[in-house]
């Protein structure tokens, strides 16, 4: 008798034993899974900076039940990154990027701007695209809406460094023009002295994931309506 309730006590403390190391590592473990959570890399515009650059972009992503790590790259670079499977999104690229992006993508239902197309050029120089003959034209490397407007012109330059390197060219005289969306523009301080700034088309601009992160996509949408929000305030405050 004695033996038979030693048996059952012995039993009874090793299945306690078992359930209380069982308990401990799967509070332990908890953590660790949620480090295992797969965060959508969002190439993101080098122009986005600051007050509302990428830490901004990934709050509101969180808080719209989305982990994303923004990677701030040139146009060019984030165009070829999508067709690589390098990145899993953009922010910012125009309607016509489905068509030339060579994998499959889907485009966000928040529209991101319809910027301005903007020309810039010295004082009583050129008037438009059409009055361009022998000026040296930078645009932004990969922005092919600028390569479509500009055609067959023959003096273009191919700038990697996206809208802060035109314009530190344009100012030391390496360039005789730009052309680059409005936003753009604004963000690098606007026109230098001497230049004008000529609207020569209208660009509607939208967020894209690649197509398998398609169940995503209402959260991305909310995600970057609220990160527009941030930028329009952010605008607001600094006008």
């Amino acid at each position: 008798m004695v033996r038979f309730q030693l048996r059952r006590f012995v039993r009874t403390c090793v299945l306690a034993t078992i359930s209380i190391v069982a308990l401990v590592l799967s509070f332990a473990l908890l953590p660790s899974v949620e480090a295992k959570q797969t965060c959508l890399r969002i190439a993101m515009p080098e122009s986005a900076s600051g007050p509302v650059g990428p830490d901004v972009y990934r709050a509101v992503m969180r808080d719209a039940g989305l982990c994303v790590d923004p990677m701030p790259m040139p146009n060019a670079r984030a165009f070829m990154s999508m067709r690589h499977n390098q990145v899993d999104g953009v922010f910012a690229m125009l309607e016509e990027f489905e068509s030339s992006v060579g994998t499959p993508v889907i485009r966000g239902n928040v529209r991101v701007g319809n910027p301005d197309g903007i020309l810039v050029v010295k004082k009583g120089g050129a008037h438009s695209v059409a009055e361009l003959t022998s000026e040296d034209i930078g645009v932004w490397l990969g922005a092919s809406w600028s390569e479509k407007l500009l055609g067959a012109y023959d003096h273009v330059v191919r700038v990697p460094g996206g809208p802060a390197m035109m314009r530190e060219m344009l100012v030391k005289g390496r360039l005789d023009g730009m052309l680059l969306n409005a936003f753009s523009l604004s963000v690098q301080g606007g026109v230098p002295d001497g230049f004008v700034q000529i609207p020569v088309t209208k660009l509607a601009v939208y967020s894209w994931l690649r197509a398998e992160h398609a169940s995503e996509i209402a959260k991305f949408d909310i995600g970057t309506a609220r990160y527009l929000e941030k930028i329009l305030a952010w605008h607001g405050q600094a006008s």
